[in-house]
């Protein structure tokens, strides 16, 4: 059977890792951490169906959540908006669960996993990627996958014409503070459950406060990273605000770097797949691409086992492609273009837009949820089209939810371009037209 390199334990990788592993391929996965070290303290939510997607099983110890957000203005005067409860249901786990569950499942269907060995850049043979460098030496594969994360060095040393590399730019990113804390005695929770905290300049970043039955969470999400001044002042506003808040720190105090942006727009290469954060899948509404990630694993390891031929070139690997992209990356890049909307409007702008009313809660549900694909079809461009007709009086949101709605149209033309089968310089005109897009409407600091 084929040789498989996984580079990095991320979720996405470990679940190809297994789902191969059980149908004898030979599978090692090289992970610069030690396992006890291996995911955060801290709780994730899930799309309820991921397990059932890539047919493992699942932890025990899994609840279902609330997950019902409620946004909270910068200005005190406005009312707290709390959108409708979704309707699908979500699941919550602890992220040290989950990952040590995965490498369970993964010792025992066989997979070889090396702790403190991080892989420093790819072997490339050709237009191949035939292996990884660690610091155990030079190994070889017929399939090199990368789950390294965000900073991943196969994906930074790839040669430009694989047209998979891409540099992360302003906004790309979110840097997070998050801990818990334990609720002051005789204090009562607040009404709400899951508080978005806008910030009075968008291209700072926001805070979350979730209320738990035995601890609150919280959150501080920033575009750059944040000094531990910065991070205990906004702390004490926190507390400030919401008193049923103790100063008696539980868990985490981790600082972590988690990407925000669209999906690569070529995941394969000869003898190369990326998945997870290597890939940037994430989930920027919700806030975990974990998810995504392990659903794509699944699909990258469909993929490898119908090449029957072994020979894992960019041709065979484009059905990982074009699967991951119908069914999540095009989602993906909308949830994207919507988290530049962030930086797009100022914060008295936003004040603006909840005082007129011209959103219901209904109208921001449907933007917030598994309502997303429907909110970017026909429907949702007369939806925006609605809204900027009763912008009448304010000439600079009209302007700016117009450019909104062109966005729209032309994520939509550029969807169009994916190519169906892989041939190098439609691969290149698909990826260039892609990031263009995205650069087209950033802004700049």
């Amino acid at each position: 059977m084929a040789k498989i390199i996984v580079a990095g334990a991320g979720h996405g990788g470990l679940v190809c890792a297994i789902k191969l592993a059980r149908l004898g391929y030979s599978v090692t996965v090289f992970e610069k951490s030690q396992k006890s070290d291996m995911g955060l303290p801290q709780q994730d939510v899930f799309d309820k169906d991921t397990f059932t997607y890539i047919d493992l099983p699942a932890p025990k110890n899994i609840t279902i959540c609330k997950n019902q957000l409620t946004l909270v203005p910068s200005e005190n005067a406005i009312a707290p908006l709390t959108l409708p409860q979704p309707e699908d249901e979500a699941i919550v786990m602890e992220r040290k669960t989950l990952i040590n569950h995965l490498l369970t499942l993964a010792e025992k269907s066989g997979v070889q996993i090396h702790y403190n060995c991080p892989v420093v850049e790819p072997v490339i043979l050709g237009s191949r990627v035939a292996g990884v460098k660690t610091f155990e030496g030079d190994f070889y594969g017929d399939i090199i996958i990368d789950a390294c994360g965000i900073d991943s060095p196969l994906r930074n040393n790839l040669p430009k014409f694989m047209n998979i590399n891409r540099e992360i730019k302003d906004f790309d990113v979110i840097y997070t503070y998050r801990a818990h804390f334990e609720k002051a005695p005789d204090v009562p929770d607040p009404d709400t459950y899951y508080d978005i905290l806008a910030k009075e300049d968008g291209t700072v970043g926001f805070s979350w406060v979730v209320t738990e039955e035995d601890f609150v969470d919280i959150l501080i999400c920033r575009f750059s990273p944040p000094s531990q001044e910065e991070v205990l002042t906004e702390l004490r506003k926190i507390s400030e605000e919401y008193p049923h808040i103790s100063k008696s720190f539980i868990r985490g105090g981790q600082y972590d770097k988690i990407p925000v942006c669209q999906p690569l727009g070529v995941l394969v290469a000869d003898g190369y797949a990326a998945v997870g954060d290597s890939a940037f899948m994430t989930y920027p509404v919700k806030g975990s691409g974990i998810s995504y990630a392990m659903k794509a694993g699944a699909m990258l390891a469909d993929t490898i086992i119908k090449d029957s031929d072994h020979l894992f070139n960019a041709e065979a690997l484009w059905d990982y492609q074009r699967r991951f992209f119908k069914e999540i990356g095009f989602t993906a890049g909308r949830l994207a273009l919507l988290k530049n909307l962030l930086t797009y409007f100022t914060a008295q702008e936003i004040n603006d837009i909840l005082k007129s009313g011209i959103f219901t809660t209904e109208d921001l549900s449907q933007i917030m949820t598994n309502k997303l694909d429907t909110f970017f079809g026909a429907a949702g461009r007369a939806l925006i089209r609605d809204k900027i007709r009763q912008m009448r009086e304010n000439v600079i949101l009209k302007e700016k939810f117009s450019d909104f709605a062109v966005w729209m149209g032309r994520l939509a033309v550029t969807e169009t371009y994916l190519p169906n089968k892989y041939d190098r310089k439609d691969v290149q005109k698909w990826v260039e037209r892609y990031n263009e897009f995205f650069n087209s409407i950033r802004k700049t600091v």
